[in-house]
């Protein structure tokens, strides 16, 4: 996609948003676990340009790691590795990880965790009054939606 990212900037620190925004940053739903994901998933893979395909969105969503991380980082908080539940760290663990062998069902899957994303990103987006917060995950958003049309093409042919 060629519309570029917003600069990281936040209008003031927000150590509530920097909470939520860390659920997305390396919960069991983020950019972290997707990046596993897809890099074992890279791992289990036989076709060469799937191969490729998954080293590529994981490497849209490295870069979306490093725009929360810095957005974290200006709202307050240290971008740990962990997300805040009921006002207690979880650390990121590799049992967020799917281990799905099936391609048919991890393409599934793949679709499910981008779609549970996006709505995590619009909750986030509801809650701040930051409007570069806002449009930063916006854009954010649009990948997302584009690694769900990929995942969906492959899923058809896989019929």
């Amino acid at each position: 996609m060629n519309i570029p990212y917003p600069k990281i900037k936040v209008d003031k620190k927000d150590i509530e948003i920097a909470k939520e925004i860390l659920s997305s940053y390396a919960g069991r739903v983020s950019e972290d676990s997707a990046i596993h994901d897809y890099v074992f998933q890279m791992m289990m893979q036989d076709n060469e340009e799937i191969k490729k395909i998954l080293k590529e969105i994981s490497i849209v969503e490295m870069h979306h790691l490093e725009i929360l991380g810095n957005l974290i980082y200006q709202l307050g908080l240290t971008p740990l590795f962990a997300s805040v539940v009921e006002d207690k760290t979880k650390w990121f663990s590799g049992e967020y990880v799917n281990y799905e062998k099936n391609w048919e069902q991890t393409l599934r899957d793949n679709i499910y965790q981008e779609e549970a994303a996006i709505r995590n990103y619009e909750k986030i987006i509801l809650k701040t009054n930051d409007e570069n917060v806002k449009h930063i995950l916006k854009r954010i958003i649009l990948d997302e939606r584009i690694h769900i049309e990929i995942f969906a093409k492959l899923l058809e042919q896989t019929k």
